[in-house]
């Protein structure tokens, strides 16, 4: 059989084709959720403190227990441990709609069931990342990579929009049920693709302890993904931790209510989206550099964003973040990916995960933290400031894209 590719165009595979149809459905289905959560969590308590508690549980999973999944993600089958986890995703999402339905959520419930889905998700992030470089040869993986990346952020551009009717329509328990049975799309797909073989471990898996430290070892070891995760933090943090705030933002600043959040949330999606289709068409200008100045840049806008009270203003604003922290995040998967040995990339998918959503976690709970104590505006203005001056500050090695494999 000719396993020569005929284009580097990751849409030419068949398996990356049917994978990617089901993975953008269940993607809708969880940004319907993310803005159905953040919403909740706001209508229910009126509180930044607590959509700033409810945002964290659904990232602190994977800083827990990240490295503990990537292991998991180098040992057992990839394809297996996805259907198992989603299949548990769609339970746990249509429990909590039928709680909601019936009116026994309250802040402490839906803290919970957002906390045990927050652990599926972290288990799942090693597995999906490490799926893509299975479906494709290593010519198609940065286009794979990007390609995914617009299917997350196209999602991310209408599912809000489908939130935001939904919540007004029906009530947030029918969007929770509708990210559930969103799940199922995506186990189909994956129950139908082809992997291609994994490279044979250079060695026999010891004790999880072991791995994991192996795996810290290799980050630590190898300067420019090290650097990468480093500034990937920075963003994290200080970036994506203040736009968890968006559902306060929406309805104490801008009094917009659900279809402001919806229309922010899509924003952010739309720039993404920009984002990933210029990923998608070349890379070879991608370095940990332009990374570096894409958290800077970040950090500016974060400041604007914190300081205006029109609404249309931020709007464009945000729009722009989505571009530049797509770039981040996007970027550093695209440049680690295609720099990490087969053999430890569940464990440095899982560091990665574990860093941009736990980041995220850990800037969510302190921005809302601060808000109720400083006031909203006051603190999203600091966290931008921080993101200029720490990324300022981050060592990155530059490695130019050119001189990678």
């Amino acid at each position: 059989m000719n396993t020569q590719p005929t284009s580097t165009s990751a849409l030419s595979s068949r398996s990356f084709l049917t994978y990617l149809i089901g993975s953008t459905v269940s993607l809708h289905g969880l940004w319907i959720y993310r803005v159905a959560l953040g919403w909740f969590a706001w209508e229910i308590t009126g509180s930044e403190f607590w959509v700033g508690l409810v945002a964290f549980t659904q990232f602190a999973p994977a800083v827990v227990f990240g490295p503990i999944f990537g292991v998991l993600a180098d040992r057992f089958d990839r394809r297996k441990a996805s259907i198992v986890i989603n299949a548990l995703g769609t339970i746990n999402m249509l429990l909590l709609g039928l709680l909601a339905w019936l009116g026994y959520v309250d802040i402490y419930v839906l803290a919970a069931q957002s906390l045990v889905q927050g652990a599926l998700d972290g288990a799942h992030t090693p597995v999906r990342m490490t799926l893509v470089p299975s479906l494709v040869p290593k010519e198609q993986l940065q286009s794979a990579i990007a390609s995914a990346s617009i299917s997350f952020n196209l999602s991310r551009f209408i599912g809000p929009a489908i939130a935001g009717t939904i919540i007004a329509t029906q009530g947030v328990a029918v969007a929770f049920a509708v990210n559930g049975i969103s799940y199922i799309a995506y186990i189909v797909a994956l129950s139908l693709v082809e992997l291609r073989p994994s490279i044979t471990r250079s060695k026999a898996p010891g004790d999880v302890t072991t791995e994991m430290l192996d795996g810290i070892r290799y980050i630590v070891q190898h300067r420019t993904i090290r650097g990468l995760l480093l500034i990937v933090a920075v963003a994290s943090v200080f970036g994506r931790g203040a736009l968890e705030m968006m559902p306060a933002f929406a309805d104490a600043i801008f009094q917009r209510g659900p279809s402001g959040l919806a229309i922010l949330t899509a924003a952010l999606g739309a720039g993404a989206i920009a984002s990933g289709l210029i990923l998608s068409r070349n890379t070879l200008w991608l370095d940990s550099r332009v990374i570096k100045i894409s958290v800077v840049t970040a950090g500016l806008f974060i400041v604007v964003l914190g300081a205006t009270e029109s609404f249309w203003l931020a709007v464009p604003v945000v729009v722009s973040l989505g571009v530049i922290l797509s770039l981040c995040g996007v970027g550093s998967q695209i440049l680690i990916q295609t720099l990490v040995d087969d053999d430890v990339r569940g464990r440095v998918s899982s560091f990665w995960g574990m860093i941009a959503f736990g980041g995220t976690a850990l800037g969510s709970l302190v921005v809302g933290s601060a808000s109720a104590a400083f006031g909203l505006q006051t603190t999203v203005m600091v966290s931008g400031g921080l993101c200029c001056i720490v990324a300022l500050m981050a060592p990155v090695r530059h490695e130019p894209a050119s001189s990678l494999p």
